[in-house]
């Protein structure tokens, strides 16, 4: 199994947490693009790619909307001519890319149009492009001088939950990438949407990489969920997914029912948020993914880890990992806090990484 990481789009930390990641057994570094939030993708990846030597750099994930396809197929075939053969471009449909600016998830015919075009951008450098009630045939010029690479492949993965994007990953897609898979079961679910698409078109999904971005976090011998350094590793994900929840991403109904009870307490905190209702999105997702907000703290319980977080014994996490792997899971992408980013790289460098 793979190990990727999420790197956070800050340029300083673009140079050096990627090559600490790297010289510590990751094989992938994930680049967000969530430009309300971070800083820019492409920038940080540039930096990454001239400062380390192996580690895969992915876009995790670039937004439709963000640029229309030419644009995102050039910034990384940019890249790629700095980093030749080790860039991927994982593409979605926009989760905080555009909630944060209150905005829904790209539709999903327009999202297919846009993946149909980058595509095949990215096997042949040109593509029909349809825009502004016009259809035109598009190509990269000067390929020849090196401005961009496209020689090298660049694999395309595209982001999905759900079975009918799942399926359009299977049918365009070189790989997919999901959040929130933490047992063998939701693999094999993911696998079988794959597969549906990519029969459809002709293709077989059958060694299609599917990478999961979760979160580990290894239990010390007795130490307990509550602990300070157990939130601290793990709040910010536990968060990440209230906030979720909260933008209407992901359903509550899926929570336990001790998580619930939380969950409640947290939507009677969002309702009093300063923030007018129709402008609440502006406040939900402070620290998304990145730390803990301090209102927020009480949050970051016990059960609200458990139900979140892969989290266990260095022993019990790797049991867990191999089950997912034998079940069709290639790679699994934590988010770690980033002012704890190098204490939990070394963690699942050493406790999980070195025994898989």
């Amino acid at each position: 199994m793979d190990f990727g990481t999420l790197i956070f789009t800050k340029p300083e930390r673009a140079i050096t947490d990627v090559k600490y990641a790297e010289d510590r057994g990751f094989s992938h570094a994930w680049i967000p693009d969530s430009h309300m939030i971070w800083g820019d993708t492409y920038a940080c990846m540039a930096l990454a790619a001239v400062n380390t030597k192996k580690i895969k750099l992915g876009t995790g994930v670039a937004i439709a909307s963000n640029r229309i396809a030419p644009v995102t197929v050039h910034s990384i075939a940019t890249i790629n001519q700095l980093a030749p053969g080790r860039v991927i471009l994982g593409f979605g449909t926009g989760h905080t890319g555009r909630r944060v600016m209150g905005l829904p998830p790209v539709k999903q015919a327009e999202f297919r149009e846009q993946v149909r075009v980058i595509r095949d951008l990215l096997n042949d450098g040109e593509a029909t492009y349809n825009t502004e009630g016009l259809s035109r045939k598009i190509r990269y010029l000067h390929r020849d001088r090196r401005f961009i690479n496209l020689d090298d492949k660049i694999p395309l993965y595209v982001a999905a939950n759900g079975p009918k994007t799942l399926a359009l990953a299977g049918e365009f897609g070189d790989g997919a990438i999901t959040t929130g898979v933490t047992d063998a079961d939701r693999v094999v679910a993911v696998r079988k949407s794959l597969e549906a698409g990519a029969s459809r078109a002709g293709r077989s999904a059958d060694k299609m990489p599917v990478v999961s971005l979760t979160h580990l976090c290894v239990l010390r011998p007795g130490e307990k969920l509550d602990s300070p350094r157990v939130k601290a590793m793990t709040g910010h994900w536990v968060m990440a997914s209230f906030h979720a929840i909260a933008a209407g991403y992901a359903r509550a109904g899926y929570l336990p029912e001790a998580v619930a009870e939380v969950y409640k307490a947290y939507e009677e905190y969002v309702a009093k948020m300063k923030t007018p209702a129709a402008e609440r999105y502006l406040e939900l997702h402070i620290g998304h993914c990145t730390y803990v907000a301090p209102l927020e703290q009480k949050y970051v319980t016990p059960d609200t880890i458990a139900a979140t977080t892969m989290i266990g014994s260095k022993e019990e996490l790797v049991e867990r990992l191999r089950a997912m792997e034998r079940a069709g899971l290639s790679q699994v992408f934590i988010n770690p806090p980033m002012d704890g980013y190098n204490d939990c790289i070394d963690e699942i460098s050493r406790d999980v990484i070195a025994r898989m």
